[in-house]
Parts: structure tokens; sequence; C-alpha cells
């Protein structure tokens, strides 16, 4: 058997997969594609050779604990004798350049076979290092055992004992743009270029002709086709070929401009420009109240944190801001000192509505511009380290910062108190609890949004019979940390602790600078609603809340007595808030691919956030926080707020935004429900009772039924 092969014209091509193929033939039509060696479906038919026999389906009993005693199987099996020596001597004459970097992807044998492309089913790992390859293909390999594959093969009526699976490796490929190509030369449109990630200005001139170029030129003899591409220099080299999926469902819609933004001139605007911009869905899906807004230009104006921030069409962008410096402080003592002065001034019982927004500004600035980023830096550090040291922190991070004592396990445990409390005295007492520490909280991070403590009743029905999970474990970090331990040498020991603990230290953090935060809105909610009952009592506003659909610099002028609102001015704002807002929800922003997903598509691929696998129907998620979720359903939504998370009992958790170390996917860990993050699409491509399966540790979703 022949292990490793180089890619060129005179390889065997059954023995190297489908999206090893395409690269051969990209190449044949005079395409630039990296330089390649593929480790051969022979290795995947050696390693599972005696292995256990996979499941037809999910549906039979005990599929589910099948597959994981395989995927367990394969990943213990040894290496064939020399394997390892024969992949390092090709790995290092591929890319003999000092520090050089790889790509380890996926080549199952159906991955250019139209009908059943398994697009985004199996793993592929990029910017791997020299010496992380050979795990990597492991991973890889691992990644055609699992819940997810086996499901989307049955559905295409394949047997998964008969896949064969190759790994492509190739030279990892830089550039300032990557994204896809498709035409279909059926179809009287242009090709359609997305970029996935970088600038549109890095495709502009030669590069965008040449990819246009080469997919019209492709389709040509082999019909609607897709391309994978990156492109740096002016130039593109392209990365995979493969049949365009469904072309007759391709979506005909014209191009959808990011909103712009008034010209500023470079020093006001910091030297930022339109395309640097990002909508902040993760934690503001919904449009922002004019209040919200309001606060959002506020701070803006008089705080350095790091970013810029701006309301348009009613949703919350931001951007990096290079001029802003962060001075290094441990999180954890830089958070003590921010609550401290805030608990100063959040005592005073009934500040004037511009001594409540100096306490905003006051707050916000050491909260967001030095609290957050010496967190965000101390697991950069961490990442750097396990780097350094030969691991790869992609999936280790996850477990270490797992099992940390914060604002969010109190929060957890609080609601357990209240969810397992039958005797109304104890129910009281629990309800108490929560709201004297979590109170000010509310379902989303808007001024407009009334808190927990002014809806207990409904904070108490949510919580009847809901399942919040166990209390926290810490076994399974203290298990990787001891693991990562155990492979350093001893005088790496010291600095690993430190870096470990300082890290674990800052995650809680990044819990606790949510609960600060929640105060700090609250404090500003109270003083806006006593407005409010002034205006409402003048005569100006049928009802106190009307107040924050007024614009807050309108509203502050007339606290102060400097422009007194009157009705009519009050009722003609009140009209334009509630008509923008109508109109903004019915017009969000595009999230990355969602605006051209197919709906018709069988997998949706996210990130892993909760390892665990599961069946159930789909419930999309609307913010619906009095409907019943029952443990049975798949919660799908837009995003999840760290608040909204201990009040639903999902059988699993899919988010369009977040990350692996994100709060959902910290909390899912926490009460061990599998969750998928940043599967950009899954509230457009599911629909409500959609039968699916769920691979949190995949990081895929399926469409069963």
């Amino acid at each position: 058997m022949t292990f490793c092969v180089r890619l060129g014209p005179g390889v065997a091509r059954e023995k190297i997969g489908g999206k090893a193929r395409s690269l051969v033939r990209l190449a044949e039509a005079g395409l630039p594609v990296p330089r390649a060696i593929v480790v051969t479906t022979d290795l995947f038919a050696q390693l599972r050779a005696g292995g256990p026999k996979l499941p037809s389906a999910l549906t039979a009993p005990g599929a589910l604990t099948t597959v994981e005693g395989a995927a367990r199987a394969l990943a213990a099996v040894p290496w064939p004798a020399g394997f390892a020596t024969t992949l390092a001597r090709e790995v290092d004459t591929l890319v003999p350049e000092p520090g050089a970097r790889y790509a380890v992807r996926s080549s199952a044998s159906i991955e250019d076979k139209a009908g059943a492309l398994a697009a985004g089913l199996f793993l592929s790992r990029v910017d791997v290092a020299r010496g992380e390859v050979l795990e990597a293909v492991r991973a890889v390999l691992g990644s055609a055992i699992s819940p997810a594959a086996v499901a989307y093969l049955a559905q295409h009526d394949l047997s998964s004992d008969n896949l064969d699976f190759a790994v492509l490796i190739h030279e990892f490929v830089t550039g300032e743009a990557a994204g896809a190509a498709a035409f279909d030369p059926t179809r009287a449109e242009s090709p359609t270029i997305e970029i996935h990630a970088g600038k549109e200005k890095a495709i502009e001139g030669g590069a965008r002709a040449r990819i246009e170029e080469a997919v019209r030129a492709l389709a040509k003899t082999d019909g609607p086709v897709e391309l994978e591409w990156v492109a740096g220099d002016g130039e593109a080299t392209f990365l995979q070929l493969r049949p365009l999926q469904s072309p007759q469902r391709l979506p005909v819609r014209p191009v959808v401009a990011l909103p712009s933004f008034d010209p500023m001139s470079a020093a006001k605007d910091r030297d930022l420009n339109d395309t640097d911009w990002r909508w902040d869905a993760a934690h503001n899906p919904l449009p922002l109240s004019a209040a919200q807004a309001g606060l959002v230009s506020l701070v803006d104006e008089r705080c350095k944190i790091g970013l810029r921030q701006r309301v348009v069409g009613g949703y919350l962008f931001y951007a990096t801001d290079p001029t802003s410096e962060t001075t290094p402080i441990g999180a954890a003592d830089a958070l003590r000192g921010v609550w401290e002065a805030a608990r100063e001034r959040l005592a005073r019982p009934t500040p004037t509505l511009e001594q409540a927004l100096e306490t905003f500004v006051a707050i916000y600035q050491p909260l967001f511009g030095v609290v957050q980023p010496n967190s965000r830096a101390a697991t950069g550090v961490l990442a750097a380290f396990l780097r350094r040291s030969g691991f790869d922190p992609a999936p280790l991070l996850p477990k270490l910062l797992s099992g940390v004592s914060s604002a969010a396990t109190e929060r957890a445990r609080r609601a357990r108190t209240l969810a397992e409390a039958i005797d109304p005295k104890r129910r009281a007492a629990a309800l108490a609890s929560y709201l004297d520490e979590f109170g000010d909280e509310a379902p989303r991070w808007d001024v407009a949004a009334p808190t927990w403590r002014e809806r207990s009743s409904s904070l108490e029905r949510l919580m009847r019979n809901t399942n919040v999970g166990a209390p926290i474990d810490d076994h399974s970090w203290r298990e990787a940390a001891d693991a990562v331990r155990a492979r350093l040498p001893d005088d790496g020991h010291a600095e690993w602790e430190s870096r470990l603990s300082v890290a674990r230290r800052a995650a809680a953090v990044a819990e606790d600078d949510d609960a600060l935060y929640a105060r700090l809105q609250a404090h500003v909610r109270r003083a806006l609603l006593r407005e409010g009952e002034r205006l409402w009592q003048g005569g100006v506003l049928a009802d106190p809340n009307e107040v924050f659909w007024l614009p807050l610099e309108a509203v502050r002028k007339d606290a102060r007595g400097e422009a007194p609102l009157g009705f009519e001015e009050a009722a003609l704002a009140l009209a334009a808030a509630r008509s923008a807002d109508a109109e903004a929800r019915t017009n969000p922003p595009p999230l990355g691919a969602a605006d051209t997903l197919d709906v018709g598509t069988d997998v949706v691929r996210g990130r892993p956030g909760s390892a665990g696998a599961r069946i159930g129907p789909v419930r999309i998620y609307r913010g619906d926080h009095d409907h019943d979720h029952d443990g049975e359903h798949v919660l799908v939504a837009r995003t999840l707020l760290p608040t909204e998370l201990p009040l639903l009992s999902p059988a699993a958790i899919v988010v369009e935004t977040g990350g692996v170390l994100d709060h959902v996917a910290a909390q899912a860990r926490e009460r061990a429900i599998p969750a998928v993050v940043g599967a950009v699409g899954a509230c457009r491509a599911l629909r409500d009772g959609d039968q699916v399966l769920v691979d949190g540790g995949a990081g895929l979703v399926v469409r069963l039924a």
C-alpha cells in the first residue's frame, strides 16, 4: 500500500479523494494551485480495518453510541510502521522553506461528486505548523466517523463503511482575501463572486478578472461549477473545484451594500473607513432603541476603548480604532478597581439623568478600554504558549478555560435554586436571591428593555421546571491541564501554571464584566424612566416608557431646561422612531454568507461550541422568553445573551454568532448541552419542526427530515 503521494498528473486518482482530484483538474486547466501531497485512501482503510461497523442510519437503537465507539477506536489505533517518518519527509520536501505553514484538508471520495458533495461536512485544518501536521491528519481522518457524517451519507443512500477518505496537505496560501466563485453557463447571469474573508478591494482589478475568467472557462467543459480561491497582490490561487450544488436554486439578488456613514474628516474619524465596520450581531442582533443609540453615540465620543461604534439603519456596527492603546494590567485587578468605583457611584439613590450618564461614561471607559482588552490578552498569551509548545490551542482552550467560578456560574447556581424550589416560601426566597444579584439584567442589551426585577413574575414563570444543568464540574479542565503539563519539559511547568492561572482568572472576568454593565445600563434606565414620568405627567408623553424612543439628546436638553419638548414635537419623533424600527426589523444587515445561503441546504457548518450529539426538532428562537423550551427541541438562534441561556432548556443549541470561547459555548459546556456556534445562515436554512442532528464536537448541523 502507498500512504503518501505527491500530487501531480500521473497520480492514481481513485486513491486521492475528491478534493485532491479537483486540485489536479485545476492544474490541468492551467490555473495556479498550491504544491500538495496526499495521504491516500489506503491509510484510512487500514486504520479502519477490524474496527466497529458503522450503523446505516442514526435512527437505529444505540447508533450514536456505536459511532462514538468507532471514532474512539480510530483515534487510538497506531499509525502503520514508517508512516509518520514518511509523512514528515514528504512535508519537509513539499515546502522546504523555514517556518512553513500548511493546510490539512479532507478529501473524501464524494467531495467532487454532484448531488452529494458533503460541503462543510468533514474537517479541514489551516495554518498548521510543520510539527502539527501529523496530529492534524489524525483529526481530519476522525471527521469521517461522526454522527453528522453517518446521517448525511444515509440521506444520500451511501454507506459510511464504504466511504473512501484521503487527506490533502498543501502549502498554506496567505492572501488579502479569500472566497468562492460560482457560474452556471445556462443562466443569463454573470458569475457570482463572494468574499468570505478580507476586503473587497483586495480583488479589485486583476484578481477579480482572473477569478471570473477561470470560473467561466471551467464551466464550459464541466457545466455549473464552484471555485474556492485566495487572492493577494493582484493574483489568485485556486484551492478547490466542485460541481455547483442545486444551481437552479442559486438566488438571484442584487449586491447588498453594507451601510455607509456620513463623511468625516480623517482626524475626526481616526482614519477609519466604511470597509472596516462590522455588525455587532453577537450582542445586538435587534435594532436599538433611540435611547440606546444615544448611549452608543455618547460613549463613542467620550471613550477610547480600542473600538469605534455607530448605529446605522438601527443596528450597531463597530470598527477597530488603531489610535487607542491599552495599559497592560491584570484583568482581575482592573475589574476589582472598576467595581469599587462603580459601587460608590451606583449607590446614589435618585441621580439626575446627567449624573447617571456621567456614571455610565466613567465606568464604561475602564470596563471596555482596560478590563476587556486585558482579559482577551491573557487568553492570547495562553494560546501563544500552547502553540509555541507544540499544541493546537483550538481544541484545548475551551477545556482549559471551563469550570471557572464567575458571575455566569453564580447566575446558574441561583437559577438552579429557583427552578428546583417547590415550596412557595422557598421559591419566593430563591426569586429574591436571584433578583438581588441579577435583577438589573434584561433579555437584551438595550436600555429600553425592562429588567428582570421589573418583570419578576415572568422570570419566576420561566424558571418553573427549567433544567438549568448540573453544578460546575472542574474535572475536564484539570484533566486537560494535566495532559499538557505531562508533555512539557520540567523547566516549562512554572510558566505553564502561571499562564493558565492568569488566563482562567481572565475568563472569569470576561463573564463578570457583563454583570457590571447590566447594572450600569439599569442605572441609566431608572433615570430615563424618571424623566419619562415627568414628561407623562406634563402631558408630553402618553406613557412613561415612550421616553426610550425619543432622541436621547432631546431628553437631556429638556431635563436641563435648555429646549423643552412639546407634545407635537415628541409625537413626531416617536412616529419616526417606530417607523424606523419597523423598517430595520424587515431589513437587517447581511450576516456573512447568510444572505446567499441556499435555503434547501442539508448541512450547516459552524464551530464546535460544546461536545455531544443530539437529534430533535428545530425551534427557531425569536426572543420569545415565555415560550416553552422543553429539553426536546433544538434551539436555533441568531444569537443568545449570557443572561438568556440559564432561562432556557434546549436539547441542543445552534447560534449564528459567537466562538468557542464566547458565553454561549461556555455555558453550554457547563450544562453539557451540545452546541454549534458561528453557524452563519442557520436561521435561514432551517425551519421550525425540521428534524436535525446537532454534532457539537464537529460544529455541524444536519437536516434529517
